[in-house]
């Protein structure tokens, strides 16, 4: 035995608390007893706390110590509650506190909390074996009497019939689930949990019913003091909308006086329309302007129609309203509020408009009016509505605007390029040849060559664009030292020109010398003595021209020449390794020799011409082949005797 369990002894067994092996006893004086506090076998004279059967204590030392039924043939069923039963009531009765659940009242699925879940203080604890006609398992009394059973929840909940029972006798029960405790050996961890952290719940309260009732009550209370409430608003309500109906009669014969009264003191406006008009009908002449009979406006309508097409349909205004803001009538009215009578500025009610009508029948206020030209937009392909009141840009006018846009800026941005190109190109001129040239005049002058005027030009965009483009490019490159141009563009720069061919002629000199310099320089490092022939010799493609000469005609020229000198390097260093060769030959056949002939005779051997070489040996011997065969003329006597 290694580790004390909760109940006081030492096992290996897993908590003995909840077990199936019976732990407690009642002894002789009645009272329960641990195994661990009695003798052994039929001396413990205790009877079973479930059945009252004779015990007998079973104290061995192969099995968990336990009380078993003494000629009974096994244990009763409620060991284990029996067990735990006992437990709890020995911590309950040493403790004297317990964590008690919240207590809701309920009422048509109303709930209220009348008390939270706390700890209680309890002044004793018992076990009954029966109370009535149920068998608690432990029952709690407070110091002014008051009862409380705890169920200890080990193995099954409290059966049915018991929960019957406790609901039916009004009595107050609440149950503890242990069973997540049931092999534990932590004796802290199982009271802790019993005491507070296990889960519980209320059986039965007697109590419940009343609290149920309060909140009954309550809720009765609350609905009707609501109904009551309702009841007067309505009367309210039904008051205040005779008084409303009252004032908004005459609120409307006020207003038709006051529209009336308006419109008859406006006097006639001017016909003559502002220039912007103009403009804008000029550029949206396709627009069918609305002529509809008008109330309430201080303009003529083609100009509060012309100021909302500036706002809504030209750009970058219009881009505003292609999937972004909506175009309303009421935005539209605050944006021409300037043209409007102020009595019309607001929002015209329906039944003063009908009220209008009954004088100007064929006539619109101004949100009607506005609303009548924007379906006009609509039909004429600019506006597409989107709800009651409410428009957005048309998709197709909207790519079209995107595309003037971008051309209308493709333009301004190449002439300003140009302007800024031209002026450049004028300010390196000297200032007599800048004289009497007119930038602006230039810009809407015919260039014959391009058919059309700068100006023009830039309009298009196009490929003749492009070439004139690459012209004013070419007339930049000249000034920066590139070559004369042909086309002028219709400049003064007939002078720059002179001055460009006299540049090219500079540096067409200046690169034949460099070109001559720079291949004498490479003739005389890779040709050393030899450079100056080689250089003054003619050229391989073309007699009548030096190699030096040839080098200054051109890039491609000197290349060709550089091409020569490469070849003619290669054929210095064969022939120089050809010497150094021959010379290395011939002196290892004069060695040779002088083993074989004296001093006179080598000579002689040497110089002397030798009919199966048809030359002499000397002259012959130029490589390693020639080396041997000249060895071979040695006689072969003295040939075997220099071996030896």
């Amino acid at each position: 035995m290694s580790k004390p369990n909760p109940l006081g002894f030492k096992d290996h067994s897993p908590f003995s608390g909840f077990s199936d092996e019976l732990i407690y006893g009642v002894g002789a004086d009645g009272q329960t007893i641990h195994i661990s506090e009695v003798d052994r076998g039929l001396a413990c004279k205790c009877q079973c706390p479930a059945c009252d059967h004779v015990l007998i204590a079973k104290k061995g030392k192969k099995q968990a110590h336990h009380f078993a039924h003494y000629n009974a043939g096994g244990s009763c069923k409620h060991v284990a509650e029996t067990n735990a039963h006992i437990w709890a009531k020995d911590v309950l009765e040493r403790e004297k506190r317990l964590v008690i659940p919240a207590v809701i009242a309920e009422h048509n699925g109303n709930t209220h909390e009348v008390s939270p879940a706390k700890i209680h203080e309890f002044a004793h604890t018992r076990l009954e074996k029966r109370l009535g006609t149920i068998v608690p398992d432990v029952i709690l009394e407070t110091a002014s009497g008051a009862q409380l059973i705890v169920e200890v929840r080990v193995t099954h909940a409290s059966e049915e019939a018991k929960l019957e029972t406790l609901h039916r006798d009004n009595l107050s029960a609440i149950e503890i689930d242990l069973r997540r405790f049931r092999t534990s050996s932590d004796r802290q961890a199982v009271e802790e949990a019993l005491l507070t952290d296990a889960p519980r719940e209320w059986l039965s309260n007697a109590k419940q019913a009343k609290f149920d009732e309060r909140l009954r009550n309550r809720i009765e209370a609350a609905e009707a003091r609501k109904a009551k409430e309702a009841e007067a608003r309505a009367k309210r309500l039904e008051l205040a909308e005779q008084e409303k109906e009252r004032r908004a009669k005459e609120q409307l014969e006020r207003s038709v006086r006051t529209l009336t009264q308006a419109i008859r003191n406006q006097s006639e406006f001017d016909q003559e329309l502002p220039d912007f008009v103009d403009g804008i009908m000029q550029e949206f002449g396709g627009i069918n302007w609305s002529d509809a009979q008008a109330l309430g406006f201080c303009v003529d309508q083609r100009v509060w129609q012309a100021e909302l097409i500036l706002k809504y349909l030209t750009y970058p205004n219009a881009l505003e309203y292609h999937g972004f803001d909506e175009i309303t009538v009421r935005d539209a009215m605050r944006a021409i509020d300037h043209c409007l009578i102020p009595a019309f500025r607001q929002a015209i009610p329906s039944p003063v408009r009908t009220r209008l009508r009954e004088t100007w029948p064929r006539a619109r206020v101004p949100e009607e009016a506005i609303e009548t030209f924007f379906d006009w937009l609509v039909a004429d392909g600019y506006l597409t509505p989107t709800r009651e009141g409410a428009y957005s840009l048309n998709e197709d006018y909207a790519d079209a605007l995107h595309e003037r846009e971008r051309h209308r800026q493709a333009y301004e941005r190449r002439l300003e390029n140009l302007r800024g190109q031209i002026g450049s190109i004028m300010s390196k001129l000297p200032a007599p040849e800048q004289a009497g040239f007119n930038q602006e005049l230039w810009e809407k002058a015919p260039l014959g060559e391009f058919r059309d005027c700068p100006e023009a030009l830039c309009q298009k965009g196009d490929e003749i664009y492009r070439e004139f483009e690459r012209a004013i490019r070419q007339i930049e490159l000249m000034f920066d030292g590139g070559a004369a141009v042909i086309r002028l563009l219709g400049l003064p720069l007939s002078g720059e020109v002179e001055r460009a061919h006299i540049r090219e002629r500079d540096r067409k000199l200046r690169a034949a010398a460099n070109r001559r310099q720079s291949l004498t320089e490479a003739a005389q490092l890779q040709l050393e003595d030899e450079a100056h022939a080689w250089l003054s010799a003619p050229s391989e493609d073309d007699e009548e021209l030096s190699r030096i000469d040839q080098a200054g005609l051109d890039d491609l020229s000197y290349q060709h020449a550089r091409g020569e000198l490469e070849r003619a390097t290669k054929a210095r260093h064969a022939r120089i390794r050809a010497q150094n060769e021959a010379l290395s030959c011939q002196a290892e056949l004069r060695e040779a020799a002088a083993k074989v002939y004296d001093k006179e005779r080598l000579e002689l051997f040497l110089s002397a011409s030798d009919p199966r070489i048809g030359k002499s040996p000397i002259q012959h011997c130029t490589n390693q082949r020639t080396l041997r065969e000249c060895l071979a003329l040695l006689p072969k006597k003295r040939r075997a005797e220099r071996s030896r």
